[in-house]
Formats: C-alpha cells, sequence, structure tokens
C-alpha cells in the first residue's frame, strides 16, 4: 500500500505543476491578446498622442477633433471609490 501511495502523491504533484503552467499560459495569452502596444509615456511640453475617450455623457471624443482650435485641459478621475 505505501508504493501506492508514493505513486499517488506523485500524480497529484504532476497534476498541480501541469495545472500551474496552463495557468500561466493562459494569462500570457490573455495579456498577448489584447493588441494594446505599450508606449513610452510622454515627457513634458511633448504633443499629446491621439486618443479617443468617452465623456460624462457617453459620447466618444477625440482629441484631433479640437487640433488647432482650442485649448485643452485633460483632467483624469477615477469613479470607482
Amino acid at each position: 500500500m505505501c508504493g501506492a501511495g508514493i505513486l499517488l502523491n506523485q500524480k497529484e504533484g504532476e497534476m498541480k505543476r501541469i495545472a500551474y503552467i496552463l495557468v500561466v499560459f493562459a494569462l500570457l495569452v490573455g495579456a498577448e491578446s489584447t493588441g494594446e502596444l505599450l508606449q513610452p509615456s510622454p515627457k513634458l511640453g511633448d504633443t499629446a498622442p491621439e486618443f479617443s475617450l468617452p465623456d460624462v455623457s457617453g459620447h466618444v471624443v477625440s482629441l484631433g477633433n479640437y487640433k488647432g482650435k482650442k485649448n485643452v485641459v485633460l483632467v483624469f478621475y477615477s469613479d470607482h471609490g
């Protein structure tokens, strides 16, 4: 019986390692599939990169819509407590 117990423990350990590898692989694939590339942060004085975001009313606003027309002040905040 002792030999069977050792084999079961080895199988459990192997299954845990396989599960761990699969979880790590899934996380890596999920992170890669977002399609977003990390870009360097702009430096002080750089031109802001083009982007679009929803405003407080839910309408999508693009920074490029205001280029050369108005001064733009960006305010970022979190609505999560």
